[in-house]
């Protein structure tokens, strides 16, 4: 990877604070940083303030030697004793301006699992340690290259399964949702010094100049965009983890002849034998960008035998963890006392209805399955035939997401430790509400948007707690 394609930014877009980088004590790390198994190229990556160094003794160059960052050079890779291992490339990013911080050597070898785990123990013979999971990006965080929400999406960019979650994961990488919450933290700064200003100068005559109209207004416009950005959170963690969608109703309506025209293919058995599905039958879709497992079930009805009562079971709970539900009813015959039993149900995930066959004679009052299903949309397909499942693709898509899924340009949050610790600064600043109007003194108030500063300052990482970094770096993969 050439140095200007590490998602970082330099120079003024920088994150203000520098962190010390406790993780790299000295040490210079190594791993392999392309995907285990055989492939065309595989990459040695080392950092640390001996990086070069090793890395020039296990190179010997073929070319003359650029020192300029990111500069490929052609050689041989050797072992200690001399012996070849491979041919490749060598490509050194200079301090400060590499992805960690630190010196930073990619070796490019072709990808061979045995020619790269060779290269990692020649790397270690010469004194490097082996990474740990996540330790790259760590040390690019800790020396401040890149700060937590930013190291985070790394992490979801690479895990990414769909275009537009790459593309969500890419554009907070590149500081989308730090910049949100630093202009949040940015307005709450200067509330924050207008009113200890305030407060050093309350003996003056003009002392109000410094809050003129009032703390209050501000505080309550700050808690609102903070509760907002904090509301974006279920949509980002459906586009980042995905969605549930559970075909339910009785048996014989179409459900995985619906299934199957979704998904383009004909994964599930269909006959006119009813009770065909006796097992839940799940695939992914990509709706829009997003990944929506499909999950196909058992028909609801009596038990016949110990076999069908494991399938109602395994579909009641395939219901009740869905995102969605897709209520399938067959439009060429009346309406069973069981499906009306499933219109009326208890309030769970939210729920679509959707009238099948409508290439046959109709037999079911839209209205009344309308007034039956509440809230609940109504849209009428042939599975037989496709007619309607594009739009029905398109309001899947909408409800799990919450609206258009690609269409949105606002960041929102795809990470839970964010939305939480939005949540505790909206409710610093509620009380800091509170508190002015009891017309407590402006010492409390401080107190109160100090605790929510702080707060704001966990999600950047510049205020640190016990574990924060395990917690983030812990789940990367060895080599990032």
């Amino acid at each position: 990877m050439r140095e200007h394609s590490h998602p970082v930014s330099g120079g003024a877009e920088a994150p203000r604070r520098r962190r010390r980088n406790e993780a790299a004590d000295g040490d210079t790390i190594v791993a392999i940083s392309t995907p285990r198994g055989k492939g065309g190229i595989g990459v040695v990556r080392l950092s640390g303030d001996r990086a070069v160094e090793i890395a020039g003794a296990l190179f010997r160059p073929s070319t003359p030697v650029s020192r300029g960052p990111g500069a490929a050079v052609f050689g041989r890779f050797v072992q200690r004793g001399g012996e070849p291992i491979d041919e490749g490339y060598r490509i050194i990013f200079w301090p400060p301006r590499s992805f960690t911080g630190e010196e930073t050597v990619e070796l490019w070898a072709h990808g061979s699992p045995a020619v790269l785990r060779a290269l990692v123990e020649e790397a270690v013979e010469q004194g490097a340690r082996p990474a740990t999971p996540g330790e790259f990006t760590m040390r690019a965080f800790l020396s401040g290259r890149i700060d937590a929400p930013q190291a985070e999406a790394v992490r979801d960019l690479i895990e990414a399964r769909t275009v537009y979650q790459a593309k969500v994961a890419h554009q907070q990488a590149t500081g989308g949702i730090s910049a949100r919450v630093d202009s949040l933290k940015d307005r709450l700064i200067d509330v924050v010094a207008r009113l200890e200003a305030s407060i050093e100068f309350s003996e003056e005559e003009d002392a109000g100049r410094f809050l003129p109209g009032g703390v209050l207004p501000e505080i309550e416009a700050l808690r609102r965009d903070i509760a907002t950005l904090a509301g974006s959170y279920e949509r980002g963690r459906r586009v980042r983890e995905g969605a549930t969608v559970a075909l339910i109703g009785v048996v014989n309506v179409g459900k995985s002849s619906l299934f199957n025209r979704l998904l383009d293919e004909e994964r599930a058995i269909v006959t006119p034998i009813a009770g065909t599905t006796r097992d839940r039958i799940e695939e992914t879709l990509d709706l829009n960008g997003i990944p929506v497992a499909l999950i196909d079930t058992a028909g609801l009805h009596a038990p016949r035998d110990e076999a069908d009562a494991e399938a109602m079971r395994r579909s009641r709970a395939a219901i009740q963890a869905a995102d969605l539900r897709l209520l399938v009813l067959d439009r060429s015959r009346p309406l069973s006392t069981d499906e009306e039993v499933l219109l009326r149900a208890e309030p769970g995930a939210p729920m679509l209805i959707v009238m099948n066959k409508i290439d046959l004679p109709g037999l079911l009052d839209a209205e009344r399955i309308r007034a039956l299903g509440g809230t609940a949309a109504l849209l009428e397909v042939s599975a037989r035939d496709g007619e309607g499942i594009g739009e029905l693709r398109d309001r899947i898509a909408a409800e799990v997401t919450g609206g258009p899924a690609a269409t949105s340009e606002q960041p929102f949050l795809t990470n839970v430790r964010h939305r939480d610790l939005l949540h505790r600064a909206g409710s610093a600043l509620a009380r800091c509400e509170r508190a002015a109007r009891d017309r407590l003194g402006e010492e409390c108030l401080v107190l109160d948007l100090k605790e929510g500063l702080d707060r704001l300052g966990e999600i950047s990482g510049e205020v640190g707690i016990e574990g924060i970094y395990d917690r983030i770096f812990s789940q990367f993969c060895i080599g990032k």
